[in-house]
């Protein structure tokens, strides 16, 4: 009988179904394993904002959130500002509106998703009001994109950021109001050297005729100009550059002069360099450098007046902070010898000059927050002989 069953179709489409059911039971239970525990949870990859929601059911997303957006507005350690030469506005991150059913609405399982941050109602008006009327920004209010700032400040706060810092100098909208000839000085042209030699080879390295002083960079003279520029040319040139930066926030690098005053022309009363007297000389490597701190550019350009004269500017963002320099001049007296060396001929004596120029910058609080001296010169005095 049994022999017959097995041997019979009907023996062998059951022990063929049993298999079939057997095996996608297996398959079954590999699945679940695999995926199928996965039911109603998000696939891999998928994220919003910073937070990674792969595994997580539909009812615990909010939650999630809710926990990782209290952990980061309660981090003292993190930062959001906006800043402008060296001021800072910090804002207040309990102002960031999570709006998380909107996210949720609009997410897209298996992709990086954007979370929805705003300022709620008057909070960003407010927000607007109170940077575009930070005093140190009076000189650039009506010339940045704040919306755009504000759009991008919401961004980093999507993520979560650790840090965010945004630079209005980056938002400047127009330049050629923003900015403005700082100061200008004139420049006397020696024998020898051409003002519009000079102001050629400058437009041969920079377009418009503007040097470039780059932001958070040393400029060196000799480096930017001399490929173009003679060393009487930069050094006469120099010279500008260096009495224009003294009132600025620009840190002198490296700097060299003639400590001799040629007596036939000036004395010590209308010496004009005093303060600011740079020398270049390739040949024994003397350059005149200096550092830009700041976020911005600026700019130097330099005009014809005459075959004898022109006029170095400085151009860039006006300075928020009060920069004044404070020139002090020592008399070093001369002396006298006297010889009955009649070989040795008479000659006049003239003073000497030690000169301390001091910078003295003054936040707009009216607190002094830099004062030192940041060139040092000595003039050596040139002793008179008389025979006894």
């Amino acid at each position: 009988m049994n022999s017959q069953f097995k041997n019979s179709s009907l023996g062998y489409y059951l022990y063929a179904s049993i298999i079939v059911i057997i095996a996608a039971a297996s398959i079954f239970v590999f699945w679940y394993m695999v995926k199928g525990y996965k039911l109603g949870t998000y696939p891999e990859d998928t994220i919003l904002g910073s937070v990674y929601l792969g595994g997580i059911k539909e009812e615990d997303v909010i939650p999630k959130l809710d926990e990782r957006i209290e952990r980061w507005r309660s981090d003292e350690t993190i930062i959001f500002e906006v800043t402008y030469q060296g001021y800072s506005y910090q804002f207040d991150r309990e102002l960031f509106y999570f709006d998380l059913n909107t996210s949720m609405f609009f997410l897209d399982p298996g992709e990086a998703n954007e979370l929805v941050v705003t300022f709620q109602g008057t909070d960003r008006l407010d927000i607007i009001n109170e940077i575009t009327g930070l005093l140190y920004l009076e000189h650039v209010e009506d010339n940045f994109n704040i919306e755009s700032l504000i759009t991008d400040v919401l961004f980093d706060a999507a993520y979560m950021k650790s840090f965010s810092s945004k630079q209005i100098e980056d938002y400047i909208v127009d330049d050629s109001l923003a900015y403005i000839p700082i100061d200008s000085v004139p420049i006397n042209i020696p024998d020898g050297i051409f003002v519009d030699q000079m102001i050629s080879g400058i437009d041969n390295l920079y377009e418009d005729g503007r040097i470039v002083i780059t932001s958070k960079e040393l400029f060196d003279v000799v480096e930017s100009l001399g490929s173009e520029l003679s060393d009487s040319e930069m050094s006469v040139l120099s010279s500008g550059m260096f009495d224009l930066i003294l009132e600025t926030n620009f840190a002198i690098s490296e700097v060299h002069y003639v400590p001799v005053i040629d007596n036939t022309v000036y004395d010590l009363n209308n010496f004009p360099y005093f303060g600011h007297n740079a020398t270049i000389n390739q040949i024994i490597g003397d350059s005149f450098s200096f550092y830009n701190p700041n976020v911005s550019e600026y700019y130097f350009t330099l005009t014809k007046v005459s075959e004898e004269r022109a006029t170095l500017t400085l151009i860039g963002l006006e300075f928020v902070d009060f920069i004044n320099v404070s020139i002090e001049k020592n008399v070093v007296e001369y002396i006298t010898q006297t010889t009955n060396n009649y070989d040795i001929p008479e000659q006049l004596g003239f003073d000497g000059m030690i000169i301390e120029v001091t910078r003295i910058i003054t936040n707009i609080d009216g607190e002094v927050t830099y004062e030192k001296v940041i060139v040092f010169e000595f003039y050596p005095p040139i002793k008179a002989i008389s025979w006894e």
